[in-house]
């Protein structure tokens, strides 16, 4: 039996890791992207692809040693794992098309999951600790990529990651009946509290979840849509205001 206490759900350490996580995705970002080189801030962004393939396989690791989890349950195949392999794949090889679905992923799943924990040790348990450092370097990764490497969301965009969550979903289905698991919480709800609890019971929560990816992705976007307006406005009126040449 761990010797360390249980978690609790917005605690003074599930806060403190929020904090952490959120200073250091922004203080990265920007050091990054206002203090390096372009071939510095790519090296960086392999180190922190580096460092979140390194964490992967450590929680791995201590989840089938030391938490007697079976290895078909624990494989990287819940949204956030797949997160992060969009997110080790954006940083290394600065792919578009998975800093796409990556960005509504990580807003929508990582940060909800960051918020909602399916914890059931606090600090310092290791599983604690692996938890919080991979969800957090995937924030840190879809920050990197949007400050750094500059890559934005465009409407089609939010079709794009909805479409990756509908076919990835439709194969995880038979392999949740073949391993008897719950990736993406196909099955059935996680045993933590979580924004599912409110959502309905088995499978209309499933269909609550796609209305909601679809509302979230939409409020993700809609900082781009604003500056993008604003841009559009400031043209706009950069133009009337230019004097015209007589003909």
């Amino acid at each position: 039996m761990s010797d360390t206490p249980p978690f609790i759900l917005f605690g003074l350490a599930h806060l403190s890791a929020l904090f952490v996580i959120g200073t250091l995705s922004i203080l990265i970002a920007r050091f990054s992207r206002d203090g390096l080189s372009a071939a510095s801030q790519y090296r960086f962004g392999v180190a922190l692809a580096v460092l979140l393939i390194a964490q992967e396989i450590l929680h791995l690791w201590y989840q089938t040693n030391y938490q007697d989890r079976l290895l078909t349950s624990v494989l990287p195949l819940h949204l956030c794992g797949l997160s992060v392999l969009l997110t080790v794949w954006t940083l290394i090889a600065r792919t578009y098309l998975t800093y796409e679905i990556l960005y509504f992923w990580a807003w929508g799943g990582t940060l909800q999951a960051l918020l909602t924990p399916d914890l059931e040790q606090g600090f310092p348990d290791p599983a604690f600790l692996t938890f919080f450092l991979g969800h957090g370097l995937v924030i840190v990764g879809v920050l990197y990529a949007t400050l750094v490497y500059r890559f934005r969301p465009h409407v089609i965009s939010i079709f794009k990651s909805l479409g990756a969550l509908a076919i990835t979903a439709a194969l995880i289905a038979p392999i949740n009946l073949w391993l008897g698991s719950n990736y993406l919480f196909l099955s059935q709800k996680p045993e933590q509290t979580s924004l599912m609890d409110v959502l309905g019971p088995w499978p209309w929560y499933l269909v609550s979840l796609t209305a909601l990816a679809f509302v979230s992705s939409v409020l993700w976007y809609l900082p781009f849509y604003i500056k993008d307006r604003r841009a559009m406005a400031h043209a706009a009126e950069s133009a009337m205001a230019r004097p015209r040449r007589r003909a």
